[in-house]
């Protein structure tokens, strides 16, 4: 019962596009977006408040100091190995750096506060997947 019971939120999750279409889907695979879906108002407000100090800036901006925190979180390095994640020169990820810094202050170090804005980050693209998969669709 159980096992049926998750295969049917697995197809339902592929059906909201929330998982990948082609082939099986297992979902012990994809435990993180089931429970990032299963409360998303819950979901929304933890990404909003993790990650409200962006919501004041201009989309690209936010988009882009976003993208490096994710890469920050992923590299616990400086600028350089930043930079090579993302694609970017070294000063570019430096100046990003130094924004995310002045945006956040000391939760960057604090490791609970580095998983919710990890958290808050994956919500973030799971939820942005589902409402361009609903776009698509009407």
């Amino acid at each position: 019962a159980t096992s049926l019971c998750w295969a049917r939120r697995a197809w339902e999750l592929r059906g909201r596009g929330l998982l990948p279409g082609d082939g099986l889907v297992r979902w012990p695979d994809h435990l993180t977006t089931h429970w990032l879906v299963a409360d998303e108002l819950l979901t929304g407000a933890l990404a909003a408040r993790s990650l409200a100090p962006l919501s004041g800036l201009a989309a690209n901006q936010r988009a882009k100091l976003a993208e490096t925190l994710d890469a920050v979180l992923d590299a616990r390095g400086g600028a350089p190995e930043v930079a090579g994640r993302l694609g970017i020169h070294p000063q570019t990820a430096r100046n990003r750096l130094r924004r995310l810094r002045s945006l956040f202050g000391a939760r960057l170090e604090d490791p609970e506060e580095r998983l919710n804005l990890r958290i808050a980050l994956r919500a973030e693209r799971v939820l942005a997947a589902e409402a361009e998969s609903v776009a698509r669709t009407a």
